[in-house]
């Protein structure tokens, strides 16, 4: 083995590192990954949920490369568990999608009338299972990889079992359905409450046992229905507002022992607008929310929500580029939330939203946790992929990372084996006043290496290899 070689290319991956920060996610070593989130196999197999309507968009107006699942929204479900599906497109849709490589589920539920008559569906057993044979019918028909349960939220202890018990009833019949597995998922609540705002903590293993993922909903946290305006998914807790962050969410769910390989991290594409009451001077992006309806955007028009491409829209947009403010607006970063705002002064509206830089931190964050992935609410809402570019990086950057923990392994395998003929050859080299190899290798730590070398090509891994290996 070479190891003159190796060291030769370890220092130009760190040279090339410090060079090339277009590919890099974020500065991440190595050795910030925790042992057994290496160990669990995880980063082999994440994945990133993209929602979209069941209508409305057309197959190339989705990044496919930056998905592994799509999620239609929404079926409409009748109290009596029979579902209708109105969309002429889906077969379109799931085809370009499988020609991608991209699983497809259909979801049912949602905020307002969905969740409705989806909570009577599952008040009794026999609405569970006509909902559950309903989906599997569509799920043959339409040529699905599963369904989506995203029930908006349950208010009673009653209203919680019934959830399982429809899970439950529909784990069984996509179990009948087919020989093959198809996918069972349900969103999560991401404040306080965990399954809603209204229960108490409960044990959450069961459901993460009977689902392969659960998508939660890490983002609404502030609006315009906020005391203060704020970001809409702020990383870290804001002063007075413990729990109601991205992060205390995700640790939440993961200490009611929801398992960390099925919990996936929601990616808001849109930011949330409130009008406040400002004293002219903007110390703090915190202010006391008017009460007004907050605006919404140019393109979308989401009440009191602007997305990702209302924001960057050329002509009534809020920035021009993706960190230069437009139109009156003014750009600003809190390090505190790891979060851009905007404030339009004329207006006294406030815009608290994710951007290319916040999104990577959080893709970074659950890289470190071990957890299954990232889900994103909605496609449509990206403007020329700069957010579903992130996207891309943190699939592309779990794949590597798990490559170099590999032959990181690998080369310490090699290593333990070649010790014995430098224990023999040690004597004959302190006599001619030589030096082994492996003397060259004492002050290199391979798992020192950054994100960014982590993105390094793969035709300049299978170099490195050859080189160092004399193959």
């Amino acid at each position: 083995m070479n190891f003159s070689a190796l060291f030769i290319v370890i220092w130009f991956q760190i040279a090339y590192a410090a060079v090339n920060n277009a590919a890099r996610l974020d500065i991440l070593a190595l050795d910030d990954i925790p042992s057994q989130v290496i160990d669990s196999g995880v980063l082999n197999n994440t994945v990133v949920f993209g929602y979209t309507y069941e209508s409305g968009i057309k197959v190339d107006e989705i990044a496919w490369d930056s998905l592994t699942h799509l999620v239609l929204a929404f079926f409409q479900v009748e109290p009596s568990g029979n579902v209708r599906v109105s969309s002429s497109s889906i077969d379109s849709l799931v085809a370009a999608a499988h020609k991608n490589s991209v699983k497809v589920l259909g979801s049912i539920g949602g905020a307002g009338d969905g969740s409705v008559t989806l909570t009577k569906a599952l008040s009794t057993s026999k609405g569970q299972a006509n909902l559950a044979k309903s989906l599997a019918a569509i799920i043959a028909k339409f040529n699905l990889d599963g369904i989506d349960y995203d029930l908006e939220f349950p208010e009673t202890s009653d209203e919680l079992a019934n959830l399982y018990g429809g899970l439950r009833a529909m784990r069984s019949s996509l179990g009948s359905a087919s020989g093959e597995h198809k996918l069972l998922t349900m969103t999560l609540y991401s404040s306080k409450g965990l399954f809603g705002p209204k229960l108490k903590q409960t044990d959450a293993k069961p459901f993460s046992d009977i689902v392969d993922y659960g998508l939660l909903m890490s983002y609404d946290y502030f609006g315009g229905f906020s005391e203060i305006s704020a970001p809409n998914s702020p990383f870290y807790d804001i002063p007075g507002y413990q729990g109601l962050s991205f992060t205390s969410s995700i640790s939440a769910w993961l200490k009611n022992n929801w398992d960390p390989k099925k919990l996936v991290a929601g990616f808001p594409f849109y930011g949330r607008t409130a009008i406040v009451h400002n004293d002219g001077e903007l110390t703090t992006q915190f202010m006391p929310n008017s009460g007004e309806a907050a605006p919404s955007g140019p393109v979308n028009k989401i009440p009191g929500a602007w997305a990702w491409n209302d924001i960057r829209d050329p002509k009534k947009g809020a920035l021009k580029l993706a960190a230069v403010a437009n139109n009156g607006w003014q750009r600003f970063w809190d390090s505190k939330t790891m979060t851009p705002w905007l404030f339009h002064n004329a207006s006294s509206t406030y815009l608290g939203y994710d951007d290319p830089e916040s999104l990577s931190i959080k893709a970074n964050y659950i890289i470190t946790k071990g957890l299954g992935g990232a889900m994103v609410w909605m496609v449509q809402y990206d403007y020329n992929r700069e957010l579903e570019s992130v996207m891309k990086n943190y699939t592309a950057a779990c794949s590597r990372i798990t490559w170099l923990a590999a032959a990181a392994a690998e080369a310490s395998s090699l290593a333990e084996e070649s010790s014995s003929e430098a224990e023999s050859s040690s004597s004959i080299d302190e006599e001619e006043g030589g030096s082994s190899d492996d003397d060259m290798l004492d002050d290199i730590d391979p798992s020192s290496t950054s994100l960014s070398t982590i993105l390094l090509p793969s035709w300049l891994y299978i170099l490195v290899i050859c080189i160092a290996f004399n193959f």
